[in-house]
């Protein structure tokens, strides 16, 4: 597919960035969803900052079953990539961080904050929370120690990032080769952070800060913060002021650590309304509005940098020239998205990047998302779960816009 200022689906595009000091936009970890088809979709209109991998679980991922190596493939973004594990016991995530550490990227998140019944029951997730605080600590230490050892053995320049497939991993004391044993040169050591919300219902926040300050002693750079409690479900507005709070509590003595705002950015509109609710965040994380509209993050730094134009406009007063300066840059000239090859390519991707025995649950995920950009949300979107093959799904798909055609391209 030809690349332009007003491309579809696959454009390899460049994100503009703003004048200003923005935000490091990162995709956020959603189990099914957060796989190489996506990322590769997402990297197709410029990309997002860093990407959260899908919960890889370390004792599974150990046994190196038949599909552990399909939540591990980083031919796309594979510099951005941040690898999120979760996990009941912290010796196994200790061992899982040390082998993810050799694929390369950004560095490892521990999974503090999943409220999902079928993970915190068994111990996971936001029950590294709700424990005695010794117990999260005692599993920070130990993910923290095997990246110090990571990093001191290859010297922040030995280390290669490689394009991981199935069963071609190959690890060595000075580094890490690609499948064709090629070193390549690593610019930054191996980070550690914590994704979590604010705990249990019974919360407080002194002890919310103590378990902060904690993971900040024992080597955590970044926090994401979700503000909702265990039990609070999307309908309830995120508390974005503890973010804040949580930004102010470490910017006087420790100014490293960054705190990431998460939840409810759905688009321009609401990511704005964040931003201006936490101005101290060092980011955002986007989840599930990255499934429904694939190019968010491309369409924030668009309109990030037009802002930018048009606030440096008025202020040499050139204001009269808005529409002519504006267009006239291809940063901020419209970006064409052609929703039908959107989706289809996610099917595509599938078929590549993902073992067959997933393909019809993953179609499914995206889906329920992905449909909601459309006029006739409801009626497409049962169409498309009730879909057996991934060829079903392609003919139904496609046949949408041969009966509500005007919903087949947009620009941002």
């Amino acid at each position: 597919m030809t690349t332009t200022s007003t491309t579809t689906a696959t454009a390899t595009a460049t994100t503009p960035v703003a004048t200003t000091n923005p935000k490091t936009l990162i995709a956020g970890p959603m189990a099914t969803l957060s796989h190489q088809g996506l990322r590769k979709i997402i990297e197709g209109f410029g990309g997002a900052d860093e990407y959260y991998t899908e919960m890889i679980n370390a004792s599974t991922y150990l046994t190196h079953g038949a599909f552990e190596d399909y939540y591990v493939l980083n031919e796309f973004g594979a510099e951005k990539i941040v690898w999120q594990l979760t996990g009941k016991e912290s010796d196994s995530m200790a061992r899982c961080a040390r082998e993810l550490c050799s694929l390369g990227g950004i560095g490892i998140d521990l999974n503090m904050g999943c409220s999902a019944p079928d993970i915190y029951k068994t111990g996971a997730g936001i029950s590294w929370m709700t424990r005695p605080i010794q117990d999260a600590e005692e599993l920070v230490c130990k993910v923290k120690n095997e990246i110090v050892k990571f990093n001191s053995c290859v010297g922040q320049t030995a280390q290669g990032v490689q394009a991981a497939q199935p069963s071609q991993v190959v690890q060595n004391g000075e580094g890490v080769q690609n499948a064709e044993g090629v070193q390549t040169v690593r610019s930054n050591p191996m980070r550690l952070s914590v994704k979590l919300r604010l705990g249990d219902e019974d919360f407080t926040e002194e002890g919310f800060f103590n378990f902060c300050a904690m993971l900040y002693k024992n080597g955590v750079e970044q926090l994401v913060l979700h503000p909702r409690t265990k039990k609070e479900k999307l309908a309830r507005p995120p508390r974005y002021f503890y973010v804040e709070k949580l930004a102010k509590f470490f910017a006087p003595e420790f100014p490293k650590m960054k705190i990431i705002l998460n939840g409810n950015v759905k688009d321009f509109e609401t990511y704005k309304f964040a931003c201006d609710a936490v101005p101290s965040c060092s980011g955002v994380m986007i989840s599930r509005a990255s499934a429904t509209r694939p190019w968010i993050f491309a369409e924030i730094r668009k309109k990030e940098l037009q802002n930018s134009i048009q606030s440096e406009m008025e202020n040499d007063d050139l204001i009269q020239n808005d529409s002519t300066n504006q267009n006239s840059n291809p940063a901020v000239a419209p970006l064409q998205i052609d929703r039908l090859e959107v989706g289809l390519e996610y099917i595509k991707n599938l078929r590549l990047y993902q073992p067959k025995e997933f393909w019809i649950s993953r179609m499914e995920r995206f889906f329920a998302y992905y449909c909601d950009n459309f006029s006739f949300a409801h009626f497409i979107k049962s169409k498309m779960l009730n879909c057996k093959t991934l060829e079903d799904a392609e003919k139904t798909f496609a046949s949408y816009f041969d009966q509500v055609s005007g919903d087949r391209f947009i620009f941002v």
